[in-house]
């Protein structure tokens, strides 16, 4: 059987899971009509064909063993495909809830779970995929070669061995003066220790283990002026980084919590540009971008220091710095390293950040479904662990920006995480 290591990424994200906050990447492509569960399927089996790491499982390691393996089938025997029928928006949420609320199972092949939902307004296919195995841009192409599985599209396999491009310290780039430019900037992180992030004030919260959702489309009309925001060499993700700040602000204020930076945890695509989403894996680094208490104030200030500080980042190319600080621990005996996470909250916690934006970006186009008709939208979102309890996943196709929040039990109720939301919208309109 093929084999293949697990990343320095990949094991960061395996051993940050847990049962009451799931480390997985969730996504989801609503359609006009229905889709046929066994056709469906089929274009699973298809489509994780395409994909050596759709086809994982992870293989059994001692204690003493210092990195886990990858073991990659031939095909599919099995697809985790639940059916169900939903008669309104707040069965769907449930059912969404539920399948995001657990961890696929690695100990078979195939990293992910899907659910397909009959809707009365279009079927919904959800994807819970573990982060071990992709980040989001992994998830959107295992979709993407779902869909053009289903509606019998091509869907032609890269010109390289996607294991092998899976070597993150060649990607990031390696030589010592990269790695010293990447500390470098590093180290302006550093006063974060002395104070800590801000939090998002809690509210309604509970000790129910998962996670809930919130989903928003942004129209063309409202896209194009949110682009009328952009200055400088502000991007559209500076000014949904900008928003967010101002938001976490707006929100702490109204609820009595202190104040303080905001720290955003903002993926970087370390990809390269010929292969940008072809490759299912772990390429995205997060990497901290520091709001102060001065740029949060208004949405212009919050929008033009974001652009300043993901510009350092992407001139420092530190989104390879992740790769650097994790390396040395993962010579560490897989016995050991499954204990890390419990180091976190020894450090009380200053090193995980207020909130988390991730945007995919444009999405390239998606086939038309045969019957089931056109794709009308794919959301998706990053997890995010206590006190980090908010997570904001972006991507933009068709020319609509489809948003959602992820919000941890312990931090938001629905209602709250609605306001929440709400008030990112009202700060990006206003």
């Amino acid at each position: 059987m093929q084999t293949a290591p697990l990343t320095v990424l990949d094991e960061l994200y395996l051993y940050l899971d847990r049962p009451e906050e799931p480390f997985s990447v969730h996504t989801e492509m609503r359609v006009e009509g229905s889709l046929d569960p066994e056709r469906l399927e089929a274009a699973v089996r298809r489509a994780a064909l395409r994909h050596p790491i759709a086809r994982a499982r992870l293989a059994d390691a001692r204690a003493i063993d210092v990195h886990n393996r990858w073991e990659i089938s031939d095909e599919l025997a099995t697809v985790d495909l639940s059916v169900v029928d939903c008669d309104g928006p707040a069965r769907l949420a449930r059912e969404r809830e539920r399948l995001l609320s657990r961890i696929p199972d690695l100990n078979r092949p195939g990293p992910f779970s899907l659910v397909l939902a009959h809707a009365g307004d279009g079927d919904v296919l959800i994807m819970n995929l573990h982060h071990a195995a992709g980040d989001g841009l992994s998830a959107i192409a295992l979709m993407r070669s779902i869909a053009r599985a289903y509606a019998g599209k091509r869907d032609p396999k890269p010109r390289f061995d996607a294991l092998s491009a899976r070597d993150l310290g060649e990607v990031a780039g390696g030589s010592l003066k990269q790695r010293i430019a990447r500390g470098r900037v590093a180290l302006e992180y550093v006063p974060r220790w002395v104070r800590g992030p801000a939090r998002i004030a809690a509210q309604g919260s509970s000790e129910r283990a998962g996670y809930g959702f919130e989903l928003l489309c942004l129209e063309p009309a409202e896209l194009a002026q949110l682009e009328r925001l952009r200055a400088g060499e502000a991007t559209l993700n500076d000014v949904l980084l900008g928003g967010l700040a101002v938001t976490v602000h707006r929100w702490d204020e109204e609820h009595g919590a202190a104040g303080g930076p905001v720290y955003l945890s903002m993926p970087v695509n370390m990809r390269p540009a010929q292969w940008r989403s072809d490759v299912v894996g772990n390429f995205a680094a997060y990497i901290s971008v520091c709001m102060g208490t001065t740029a949060q104030r208004t949405l212009a200030a919050a929008i033009q220091a974001a652009a300043r500080n993901t510009q350092r980042i992407k001139r420092g190319g530190v989104a390879g710095f992740m790769v650097d600080l994790f390396t040395p621990p993962s010579a560490l005996p897989t016995g050991l390293k499954r204990h890390m996470q419990r180091l976190l909250p020894l450090t009380r916690n200053y090193s995980v950040d207020t909130a988390v934006l991730s945007n995919l970006g444009r999405l390239a186009p998606l086939p038309r479904l045969a019957e089931a008709g056109a794709v009308k939208g794919v959301w998706f979102s990053p997890p995010g662990r206590m006190p980090l309890g908010a997570s904001l996943g972006a991507g933009t196709l068709d020319g609509r920006l489809f948003l959602t929040l992820r919000y941890r039990r312990a931090q938001f109720n629905a209602k709250a995480a609605g306001e929440f939301l709400d008030t990112f919208r009202s700060v990006l309109a206003a």
